[in-house]
């Protein structure tokens, strides 16, 4: 029988995440074929490399890589979402942590942990660095 995914991921700089995520998308299987090892051989050959992946960012428009960026780092969709939340919300308004905590837990289905929240809080903090920073240059 072929390796997992697991197995695989545990030497690979391929993340696990992104492993999983080609296996939702039926392009991998769990176990892998030998095709699919022979594929991600492959992809680690070139994984993280700026002339591969430079072509693939240019499909996006200059927002949308600027945002990509911004929160490449945010391994989970919630984080993200919290982050759209906190660095969209209109200028003067308050939006209060409980709400997107809310939000958060009616949309993806669980409830923030205390070590969550006090994530949350950072990327609370981040978001509103990045809407000072772009307000003080005048974009």
């Amino acid at each position: 029988m072929g390796q997992s995914i697991s197995e695989f991921a545990a030497n690979s700089v391929i993340p696990k995440r992104a492993l999983r995520y080609l296996h939702r998308e039926g392009i991998i299987f769990d176990p892998l074929s030998p095709e699919n090892q022979i594929g991600l051989h492959f992809l680690e050959e070139v994984w993280g490399l700026k002339e591969v992946l430079r072509p693939q960012l240019t499909k996006l428009s200059m927002k949308a890589r600027l945002n990509f960026i911004s929160t490449a780092d945010l391994a989970s969709k919630w984080e993200r979402y919290a982050y759209s939340r906190f660095r969209n919300q209109e200028q003067g308004r308050k939006l209060a942590m409980t709400t997107v905590v809310e939000e958060i837990e009616i949309t993806f289905g669980f409830r923030l942990s205390k070590k969550q929240k006090q994530h949350l809080l950072s990327i609370r903090n981040r978001a509103q660095v990045a809407r000072h920073r772009q307000k003080k240059s005048g974009r």
